[in-house]
């Protein structure tokens, strides 16, 4: 598979929730990061394997309904992936939604996702939780 490929089946199972395929799709050692200032971004982390990302999932989960997760652009060089998502979303404590944008960054080697860089507005996460 290319790249791109690799990218959008692991963006399109995630919507549909379907995490086994996207764990195959995840190199073991995967390492994990979502960039935030911690006093806004309750979700910053820097991990490696794929137990450690599914922690980290959870960890959205358990505040978070994700009601739409949907790949809006892409830009791909080589093993590398540069998206943008547009996700729906429902806070599960004030039943608010919202709406956003993520700017994910993949590096894919041997058709398994090796690196995922995640970048989202914090502040208005914080506000909405």
């Amino acid at each position: 598979m290319s790249t791109e490929d690799v990218v959008r089946k692991a963006i399109e199972c995630y919507n549909r929730g379907d995490a086994e395929t996207v764990s195959s799709l995840l190199h073991d050692d995967i390492r994990y990061c979502i960039h935030a200032d911690a006093e806004t971004g309750p979700y910053q982390t820097n991990c490696a394997g794929i137990g450690a990302f599914w922690k980290a999932i959870e960890r959205i989960q358990t505040d978070w309904q994700i009601d739409e997760y949907r790949l809006t652009d892409i830009i791909v060089s080589g093993d590398r992936a540069a998206t943008q998502i547009s996700v729906k979303m429902k806070s599960r404590y004030t039943g608010v939604s919202r709406e956003t944008e993520l700017a994910l960054f993949f590096t894919v080697k041997d058709d398994r996702i090796v690196e995922l860089h995640e970048y989202h507005d914090t502040a208005a996460a914080a506000r909405a939780r």
